[in-house]
């Protein structure tokens, strides 16, 4: 195997990796203020990039008015979802709220189906099909693209945590939610800024894999990845979200090159077997510790 064809797969493999990160990240947000898991968050990923899409193809938008088409899509199902259901469950426990989001996002699959029917469409790629040559190595300008654009939400992510208002709530709601109600912080307006965040965050990872995959109702899926990748880096930490998942996405890659090709989606969850039997609470995660 020539160091093009390797330096190839691994630019892959991070691209891949990015959306997987995308998705641990949306995962992780709502996890940390509300302390409950959204298995629903694929499909509502699904919904908003379809209507992105339908808006494009009914009016003839640009790609960047039809990325903030989905985002707008994106965040209203959530902020309706959280209202609608999550918020009349707030007494319950947090399995009842994870059964809840898996029922959610079978209703949402069917919808979807019954409203664009279940086959692939091509999506516009805001990138260009001709590859990059670098020295003896061509890029494809799709996997470029995807890693720039995963990343800089990313920045734009930890600038929101960092440095503004709403960060340092969700930040301490995440902490406590007693002291934070007690500091004069709305714990519902966070868990519904949580939740339309994080499927803002899902709708631009729709938007830029779309093109890849092509869009159907069974993109969705990519929850599951999501969710491999926040536990492999430490489900509840940001950080820990971003390495899993570009870790995750150059597992994925590479196997096929060293092992058999039926083997490459075991792998990944191969060696998340090992990390958790070396270190339990992930790469980056750390063990609580509660009285009791």
């Amino acid at each position: 195997m020539s160091t093009s064809a390797v330096v190839h797969v691994l630019v892959s493999g991070l691209a891949t990796g990015s959306i997987y990160a995308l998705m641990a990240l949306s995962l992780v947000i709502i996890y940390n203020a509300t302390r409950t898991l959204n298995f629903a968050q694929g499909e509502m990923l699904m919904v908003s990039t379809f209507a992105g899409w339908a808006a494009q193809r009914a009016f003839g938008l640009p790609l960047g008015v039809t990325l903030v088409v989905a985002v707008l899509a994106g965040g209203l199902l959530a902020f309706l979802v959280e209202r609608l259901l999550i918020r009349r469950a707030i007494g319950a426990t947090h399995w009842d709220v994870l059964i809840i989001t898996v029922g959610l996002s079978l209703v949402l699959r069917a919808g979807a189906g019954l409203a664009w029917t279940h086959d692939e469409f091509p999506f516009p790629s805001f990138f260009p099909n001709r590859p990059i040559t670098v020295g003896p190595v061509r890029l494809a300008p799709v996997s470029l693209g995807i890693i720039g654009g995963s990343l800089a939400l990313m920045l734009v992510l930890y600038a929101v945590f960092a440095w503004t208002r709403l960060g340092r709530a969700m930040r301490a709601v995440a902490q406590n939610q007693r002291a934070a109600r007690l500091m004069g912080i709305s714990v519902e307006r966070v868990y519904s800024a949580a939740w339309v965040l994080a499927a803002m965050v899902g709708a631009i990872a729709g938007v830029l894999v779309a093109p890849v995959i092509f869009l159907s109702t069974r993109m969705g899926l990519v929850v599951i990845n999501g969710f491999t990748a926040a536990v492999l880096g430490g489900f509840g930490s940001m950080p820990g979200a971003v390495v899993g998942g570009m870790l995750l996405g150059v597992l994925e890659n590479l196997a096929p090159l060293y092992l058999p090709s039926g083997i490459r989606y075991s792998v990944p969850f191969l060696a998340l077997i090992a990390i958790l039997l070396v270190r339990p609470a992930g790469l980056l995660g750390r063990v609580e510790r509660r009285k009791v």
